[in-house]
């Protein structure tokens, strides 16, 4: 299979779970009678786990012939973890296999990334058109989990996932041609070290830490929050799915419309998207204000996104842009979502509606990095 329909078909596989993951892991962990601290910790270590998993697993995918065994691995691999929560609805059991299931099953998003990433490189692949079949996955899931969540309850909400892994695990086999390959004489000695010693790099790691990190309350508390105020879970669900939406109108027009503009650009639109979209959920349970807010998804996590990997096309050399893409999941995405997502959950008991407000101040110094960032190199110099 050439590589556009192999990306689309198990981007498709992958985010069809993390679309049910996502929006709902937090519905299913109170439905066996957790509280929302110990919702909030598991979570948050959950993201800690994603950190350690990426620098873990990533290091092991230096080389591009390495991506897509390691990513069979992965989906068998996930597919255990997430069998392990049949066992029992003990606090400890499922504080482990949470463990478990982060560390093995999220690396294949920055996994997915770097090979999509890699056939940039080799047959001119338009990144933003193949991944918006991952944001269309995503919708299917989180759309089908709410209305089986209604009919058939929360538990079901594991059985999917174990379902939707094993139709993962048959799509990841499919081979691909060509492969992704090493190219010339690429290096495998770029370490993290280097990059984190830079500090235009570091610069870009905490604007994106800010703008992920601020959706740890939506991600793990608004299922919750709305529901407890009477939306249906078909409803929230429509409201996540509103957000993936614009999400894939934005990736799939990226190319077109957003060809000339530079990863401060791209990353000062979606943190302006950020402040906006969390102030909205923070004062307001309207609908009609609600779902013009999940449009705005589309800059706060696809701007966002884009920006990254702009950022790391055309400012890190080519035999680090794995270990770039490494460091941007696990420090960019999952250490600030541990961290915020472990604050959301304290928050949230006392603050409920109001830690959306809190999401919009940390994304406030976004603004001043991004200005930051056109005073540094404009490229990574990687010694």
């Amino acid at each position: 299979m050439s590589p556009y329909p192999w990306l689309a078909l198990n981007l498709s596989a992958i985010y069809l779970v993390l679309g049910i993951f996502s929006p709902f892991w937090g519905v299913w962990l109170e439905s066996v009678g957790l509280q929302s601290e110990q919702i909030g910790l598991l979570l948050g270590i959950g993201f800690a786990m994603r950190l350690c998993g990426s620098l873990v697993i990533m290091r092991q995918a230096k080389r591009a012939e390495r991506l897509i065994p390691i990513a069979r691995l992965l989906v068998l691999g996930g597919l255990l973890s997430f069998a392990g929560f049949y066992l029992s609805s003990q606090f400890w059991l499922i504080f482990f296999f949470t463990l478990l299931v982060n560390f093995v099953y999220p690396t294949l998003l920055p996994l997915s990334d770097a090979v999509a990433a890699r056939m940039v490189i080799q047959v001119n692949l338009d990144y933003g058109n193949v991944r918006l079949w991952g944001s269309a996955a995503f919708i299917v899931g989180a759309t089908l989990i709410g209305f089986v969540i209604e009919h058939l309850g929360p538990s079901w909400i594991l059985h999917c996932i174990v379902l939707f892994l094993l139709l993962a695990g048959f799509c990841i086999h499919v081979p691909m041609k060509p492969a992704p390959r090493t190219i010339g004489q690429e290096s495998e000695t770029h370490g993290y070290g280097q990059l984190l010693r830079n500090k235009a790099f570091l610069n870009f790691l905490a604007i994106e830490a800010l703008i992920f990190g601020s959706h740890s309350a939506y991600n793990s508390f608004s299922a919750i929050y709305w529901q407890s105020q009477g939306l249906a879970a078909s409803t929230v669900s429509l409201l996540w799915t509103t957000g993936v939406v614009f999400e894939i109108i934005m990736f799939a027009t990226s190319r077109r419309l957003l060809s000339d503009w530079s990863p401060e650009r791209l990353l000062c639109w979606a943190a302006i998207g950020a402040v906006i979209r969390w102030v909205t959920l923070g004062t307001s349970l309207e609908l009609w204000l609600l779902f013009p807010a999940q449009a705005l998804h589309s800059f706060t996590y696809t701007l966002a996104h884009l920006g990254a990997m702009r950022y790391l096309g055309q400012r890190l050399p080519r035999e680090a842009i794995i270990s770039g893409q490494t460091l941007y999941s696990a420090i960019g995405q999952s250490l600030s979502l541990a961290l915020f997502t472990v604050l959301s959950g304290i928050l949230y008991r006392h603050l409920h509606q109001n830690v959306f407000l809190v999401m919009a101040v940390i994304v406030l110094p976004v603004f001043y990095l991004i200005w930051r960032a056109k005073r540094l190199e404009s490229v990574v110099a990687v010694k």
